[in-house]
């Protein structure tokens, strides 16, 4: 076998799907790795993969959907029959047309689908309140993940049949951007910056006695807010805590992960 590439891709602000991505990445016995973060916008480039690559792909899961912001990042890959094993990671209520989105645009810019899967991760919108699935993924699941990089591995150089995943076309409307975003207890933040750090939009504004966040830009994926050890931001939208509320009442029965190989 000619000597691979293995690449992860990830849009991951809470870093669930990226540890998901790596332990796939750790079944696999390719050493020359590269890792992508599509999550900082500094990595927001063109960038291409021939068929010597091995790209491990993973996203996260907004309302049954690939998060706008991820799809757009994604949109400027473009590969030449580079072998793809897909991930999207979801907060245990379901993960709707979200595969077969990131199915059809991997294939659209060029990549061979060799696995797929879906994994559960702590929701975003889980609080102390209303926990959702908060241990997830856990060691159970990140050997899972393991196991599917020494299956996908055995893939590469062989031939294999479409792989077929669930999920409708058209895809589920998106749910509408809603104008809300986090708040900073000033009482409690030290200016650490970190809020400003993870936030993949750059929708933080950080000055000498002031925190503001750009609403229209927040993609509320709470990476700001799970980050911070003053613990100094709130979330107290009424339709997000009502949201949350929701899912820990019907979502309490944890979800297998699925593969698809």
């Amino acid at each position: 076998m000619k000597k691979k590439k293995l690449n992860l891709i990830y849009f991951s602000p809470t870093e669930t799907t990226k540890t998901i991505v790596k332990a796939i990445a750790d079944g696999m016995k390719i050493h020359n790795v590269t890792e992508i973060n599509l999550t900082k916008t500094e990595n927001i480039k063109d960038y291409r993969f021939n068929q010597d690559d091995v790209v491990i792909i993973g996203v996260p899961v907004y309302s049954g959907r690939i998060p706008l912001i991820a799809l757009q990042r994604l949109e400027r890959i473009k590969a030449n029959q580079s072998k793809a094993i897909l991930v999207v990671v979801y907060g245990n209520r379901h993960y709707d047309d979200a595969l077969l989105e990131l199915k059809n645009l991997t294939k659209k810019i060029g990549f061979e689908i060799i696995a797929a899967s879906a994994f559960v991760g702590v929701h975003s919108y889980s609080t102390v309140d209303y926990p959702i699935a908060t241990d997830r993924p856990n060691n159970e699941d990140l050997q899972v993940a393991k196991n599917l990089g020494e299956q996908a591995f055995s893939k590469i150089s062989g031939k294999y049949l479409e792989i077929n995943v669930p999920g409708n076309f058209p895809y589920r409307e998106r749910s509408p951007k809603l104008d809300v975003k986090p708040k900073t207890d000033l009482n409690l933040c030290d200016f650490c910056g970190l809020c400003k750090k993870v936030c993949p939009v750059d929708a933080i504004t950080i000055l000498e006695n002031k925190i503001d966040i750009d609403a229209k830009l927040c993609i509320y994926c709470h990476a700001c807010v799970k980050i911070c050890p003053q613990n100094a931001r709130i979330i107290d939208d009424e339709r997000i805590v009502a949201f949350s509320k929701k899912l820990h009442e019907n979502c309490q029965e944890p979800r297998p992960i699925e593969i698809f190989i």
